[in-house]
């Protein structure tokens, strides 16, 4: 009898051992039961336009066979009115295949987007597919109009042509001390941050020093006047000149 409940003990063992098993599976490490493609976000580097060139990195688990990708201007992607699982069939129709393998990442890089765009990645295991999304604001500059730019450093007036993007509410100066040489920035209430971050080549090289370079220390934006207010720190190899406030009122 000591036998038969000792058989009985095993196989009641063996029993919740194979349930367990089958219920964890999928959750460690390598033996996933579901495709996973985690999307991460990037400042897309060196060689590439920071403004319309997206960068993401896809890091897939080990049950995932496929990924797919698609940009698609996020006004379309709602147009469409699709559920989610319509249109992760519709990105795996429609969009790129990335070269990555189960359980490893890659890099992927989508250039010259204009307009907030929906960018999303699917993970595809037979008929199973699971998918994430994230959004690119590719800035869309168009002729905005004139503005009075003076220069406390230079000296004296000038006029100057504005660019101006709804996406990312961006104003740009292709051309301000120097021709191809200017900036970007955005006004939020008060504030006003200026892009690139860091020193701004200015394009005017003093004849010891070398090129003098900007770099914003805090601006604001007066909405009532429509100007800003460009505190630069102006610099040079050999040290700075100090920081000088630099004006632009759009014309109204």
């Amino acid at each position: 009898m000591k036998n038969i409940f000792e058989r009985l003990a095993l196989m009641l063992l063996s029993l919740t051992l194979f349930a367990a098993c089958q219920e964890d599976e999928g959750t460690d490490p390598g033996n996933d039961s579901t495709p996973v493609a985690s999307v991460y976000e990037y400042a897309a580097g060196d060689g590439y336009n920071a403004d319309n060139d997206c960068r993401f990195r896809v890091a897939t688990n080990s049950a995932t066979q496929e990924v797919y990708y698609l940009a698609q201007l996020d006004e379309e992607k709602k147009a469409m009115k699709m559920t989610d699982q319509q249109y992760a069939d519709y990105v795996v129709e429609k969009g790129t295949k990335i070269d990555v393998k189960a359980a490893s990442d890659t890099d992927v890089y989508v250039k010259d987007l204009h307009g907030l765009y929906d960018i999303t990645v699917v993970a595809v295991r037979g008929n199973t597919k699971t998918q994430q999304t994230i959004q690119f604001a590719g800035l869309d500059y168009k002729p905005y109009g004139q503005g009075t730019w003076t220069s406390s450093f230079f000296g004296g007036s000038w006029k100057v042509d504005v660019e101006y993007s709804t996406v990312g509410n961006r104003y740009r100066i292709k051309s301000l001390y120097e021709d191809g040489y200017g900036f970007s920035f955005s006004p939020n209430g008060s504030n006003v941050a200026v892009y690139p971050n860091g020193a701004i080549e200015t394009g005017y090289v003093h004849r010891t020093y070398g090129m003098v370079s900007i770099t914003d220390q805090g601006s604001t934006y007066d909405a009532a006047s429509k100007t800003f207010t460009f505190n630069f720190k102006f610099t040079v190899s050999a040290g700075s000149f100090g920081t000088t406030p630099e004006t632009l009122t759009l014309d109204k």
